[in-house]
């Protein structure tokens, strides 16, 4: 009885350093992109958030006119999922996104959504606004658990 606890608790520890080591691994490639990009320009970045679904991180590297030179995208569910370089945007300017540009490309609806939010971002950047984090799933069901006791 003893060894199968002992089993385990070693085999979650096991999981939880290899999920620590993937997600080093994620975190590098995007810094990676993000110093390739600030080298040229400014960087706009979109995020999407999936909770149990598919979530997005899309990285625009932008000139002084807002024109996209470079994008990066990552797309999964898991911390296996790495940023790929993608030339769709490159010579388009950032403004000129919208719905009906992204209603025409075969990405997933949470890229779509990530790409709306660097656009986005972009803009309030450009007028010196504040840019708000999106709460994760588990802050917002935390945010209705503390509603409900009140």
């Amino acid at each position: 009885m003893e060894k199968s606890y002992i089993f385990i608790i070693l085999f979650l520890g096991a999981m939880f350093m290899l999920q620590y080591f993937l997600t080093f691994l994620q975190m590098n490639s995007f810094k990676e992109y993000f110093r390739k990009f600030i080298k040229e320009g400014k960087v706009a970045i979109g995020i999407k958030k999936g909770g149990f679904k598919s979530g997005s991180i899309v990285m625009f590297g932008v000139d002084e006119n807002g024109t996209i030179r470079n994008a990066a995208f990552i797309n999964g569910i898991t911390v296996f999922a790495r940023f790929k370089e993608n030339n769709d945007f490159n010579n388009i300017n950032i403004k000129d996104i919208d719905k009906e540009v992204l209603a025409g490309t075969k990405f997933p609806k949470s890229l779509k959504q990530a790409i709306l939010n660097a656009k986005d971002n972009y803009l309030k950047a450009e007028r010196g606004e504040e840019i708000p984090m999106e709460k994760s799933p588990l802050q917002k069901f935390s945010g209705l658990i503390k509603k409900e006791a009140e």
